[in-house]
């Protein structure tokens, strides 16, 4: 385990976007893909808990040759997916109304289960190597599911029903009818 942590990192990370990350209202929900997307909108919102996701890329990329930075940016990862447990009400990803949170998926233990991997991963070597050089290397795995993460994420941006479409601010907008 302690030489592959970083492969297990990530294809935990990949599985996770394959399910709902977050219950929300009745019957609503919201996958794990939409909220690695649409994360950085949550600043708007107050809520922060995304920045996990960059904290865990720079750990991931840091973690040979700045090992303890890779662990403090890890800890602080862990630490924004577990404050995720505090969220009661969440924006609707399509009127924005606050919705109460009645749940987490699997999206969001995956998530939270490869960082804490990372970390644990990452905390034993620190504790075991003695220089950069000690630390496992880049294993081509690692590189091709970086690289199909990469492409799920680009690939994504591209779906309709999950990009952001901006449209000029001559358009008139669509009203929105009570019914």
């Amino acid at each position: 385990m302690p030489a592959f942590y970083v492969m297990f990192t990530l294809v935990l990370f990949l599985l996770c976007l394959c399910f709902d990350g977050l219950l929300m209202g009745v019957d609503g929900h919201m996958p794990a893909l939409q909220i690695l997307l649409m994360g950085p909108w949550g600043i708007a919102f107050g809520l922060y808990q995304w920045f996990a996701n960059p904290l865990l890329g720079l750990a991931i990329l840091a973690r040979r040759r700045f090992r303890r930075v890779a662990i403090g940016a890890g800890l602080i990862a862990l630490g924004l997916a577990l404050s995720c447990l505090g969220i009661e009400r969440l924006p609707d990803n399509r009127s924005y109304e606050f919705l109460p949170l009645t749940g987490f998926g699997p999206g969001y233990y995956l998530w939270t289960l490869a960082i804490l991997l990372f970390c644990l991963g990452q905390g034993w070597w620190c504790r075991k190597a003695q220089t950069a050089q000690d630390m496992p290397r880049w294993r081509w795995f690692d590189v091709l599911l970086i690289a199909v993460l990469t492409s799920t994420i680009y690939l994504a941006t591209q779906r309709p029903s999950l990009g952001v479409q901006i449209r000029s601010s001559d358009e008139p907008m669509e009203q929105v009818q009570a019914g």
